[in-house]
């Protein structure tokens, strides 16, 4: 491996790539954004007639579709599955060379810089956010709900956390430095990088996430509710995604009361689950509303698109932290305006400007529940409004946010790695 290759070794036949995804591709059974963006982007950049190779604990996981090579790692507990999963590439990388190796894990993407650009002709590395960020808040909030319950107002995990911080900090800027190219998901991370990280900015692409358009699309309501067994005729207001802290669903269940005012009959369904859904639904009790929430805990992928279409108004209320820094391009947006449903989104760069371009929803100042209140209030009160920005959602996104174009993107990235 430690011997350099010439490019006739490498892999291109026309406009086809031979890519090595280094990243897990685990099975895809629940409504996870970062599951669902590996899934639909391999599956995406091999109907481009690319050869994708991906290691996963589930050997029938894509091995369905033309032009994916699934390699098999025995699945166990995290130990064993990282050395099982660093085993199986070594050897695969040691024995075969690749156009492109793609990764978007900075731990993946720092060894295969170090260890594999021989076996390559260019690395690319795909960010979807700044790790310490995400990390922090949700460490956050996990002490400061162990310290409540312990009755402490110190959680002393947190002074370990920075050493732990600083050492991701120092990988990802290495993986950074010795990859090729490198596509941030947002204008805001790609600013960051530069800033942050001196990244050139010639050396990032800017590609936002999208939605399965085939898989994302209208249905008849009234179906969708007898399915879930749902009342046809209560106003449904939906939530999908990670019960994260970045997410905000705190203001919606604040919202709640306000919006129940005006239309008392409203129910709320929020499908996910994650490290907030307990006290999600504490703070539903304490607010008088709990028997107007539907917490449905893990949903399939492909069981989404119908709560999405039972319900009447979707709502994605995010914070302000980590957000406002590197902005969004949020799956569950796309997801939402696939289905033809108006959506009520914080007024954060990568939701606002969507909304406003694609006349689709109602942007709404973050972390302000009498806001998000009376935007919700207005769209359940006007269903000729609902309608109208449903339908121009609708067209917005299947024109311009499908999994296919962002995977006409990455491609074009990609070989142009090649080329350089």
């Amino acid at each position: 491996m430690n011997n350099q290759i010439s490019l006739k070794e490498f892999n291109i036949k026309g406009d086809s790539m031979k890519v090595l995804f280094l990243d897990i591709v685990w099975p895809l059974y629940l409504a996870d954004g970062s599951l669902i963006h590996r899934h639909e982007l391999v599956s995406n950049l091999a109907s481009l007639n690319n050869e994708i190779h991906i290691f996963t604990t589930d050997s029938s996981t894509l091995s369905h579709l033309d032009n994916i090579r699934c390699h098999y790692i025995r699945p166990g507990n995290l130990l064993t599955l990282t050395i099982n999963y660093f085993r199986s590439s070594a050897e695969l990388v040691g024995s075969e060379t690749f156009d492109v190796l793609y990764t978007r894990n900075p731990n993946f993407g720092f060894l295969a810089g170090l260890f594999c650009k021989s076996r390559c002709k260019t690395l690319v590395y795909e960010l979807n956010g700044i790790p310490e960020d995400e990390s922090s808040l949700i460490k956050s909030r996990c002490s400061e709900e162990k310290s409540l319950q312990e009755g402490k107002t110190v959680n002393l995990s947190r002074y370990f956390s920075s050493a732990k911080a600083r050492l991701k900090v120092s990988v990802l800027k290495k993986a950074l430095g010795l990859s090729d190219k490198i596509i941030a998901v947002t204008p805001g991370i790609k600013a960051n990088l530069e800033s942050s990280y001196d990244i050139p900015g010639e050396k990032i692409t800017v590609i936002p996430n999208g939605a399965n358009t085939s898989l994302f699309k209208p249905l008849e309501q009234d179906a969708c509710r007898k399915e879930l067994r749902l009342d046809l005729e209560t106003p449904y207001v939906c939530f999908v995604g990670n019960l994260a802290p970045w997410q905000g669903i705190e203001y919606l269940v604040k919202a709640a009361p306000l919006i129940l005012s005006r239309s008392p009959g409203c129910r709320f369904l929020i499908v996910g689950d994650g490290v907030m859904k307990n006290e999600l639904i504490n703070l539903s009790r304490e607010l008088g509303v709990a028997d107007s929430f539907v917490f449905t805990g893990v949903v399939a992928y492909d069981r989404v698109p119908v709560y999405i279409n039972a319900s009447d108004i979707c709502a994605a209320p995010f914070i302000l932290a980590r957000n406002a820094k590197i902005g969004l391009s949020p799956l569950k947006l796309y997801e939402y305006m696939a289905c033809g449903n108006p959506v009520v989104a914080s007024a954060i760069s990568g939701v606002a400007d969507v909304l406003e371009a694609s006349e689709g929803g109602i942007p709404v100042p973050p972390e302000n529940p009498e806001a998000l209140a009376e935007a919700i209030s207005k769209l359940l009160e006007n269903q000729e409004l609902r309608a109208k920005m449903g339908s121009k959602g609708l067209s917005y996104v299947t024109e311009n946010y499908s999994w296919y174009s962002v995977a006409k993107q990455v491609d074009g990235v990609c070989k142009s790695g090649l080329e350089g």
